[in-house]
């Protein structure tokens, strides 16, 4: 992408619209990144949670 970015910008005002569609997909794909990540540490925030209270109560449970 940042190849392809390069060049319409090397080409000039004309490829203004084609620049813009390219970094709006690049933003698609970091927010589908984001989004995955984000959900992944939502589980190992709960298991973190769980451990550490296990930790004070010496009992592990998944509730």
């Amino acid at each position: 992408m940042l190849i392809e970015y390069v060049k319409l910008f090397q080409i000039g005002d004309s490829t203004i619209e084609a620049r813009t569609n390219l970094l709006k997909e690049v933003r698609e794909q970091i927010l589908e990144t984001r989004k995955k990540y984000d959900t992944a540490l939502e589980k190992l925030e709960y298991k973190i949670g769980r451990y550490e209270i296990a930790q004070k109560t010496g009992e592990l449970t998944w509730e």
